[in-house]
């Protein structure tokens, strides 16, 4: 549960630094919140399979 609230928090955070970026650097971050949601999603999913 931790680690899924400390992932939506970085979400939330990132969204708000976003504001302050041009549209270039905006679709980069965009691109990395998503690699890394994506990681974090499936490492949680693993790591309670393998329980």
């Amino acid at each position: 549960m931790v680690k899924i609230v400390f992932v939506i928090g970085l979400i939330i955070i990132g969204g708000l630094a976003m504001k302050f970026l041009d549209e270039k650097s905006q679709k980069k971050v965009v691109i990395g919140v998503g690699v890394l949601a994506a990681i974090a999603i499936l490492s949680l999913i693993i790591t309670e399979l393998m329980r």
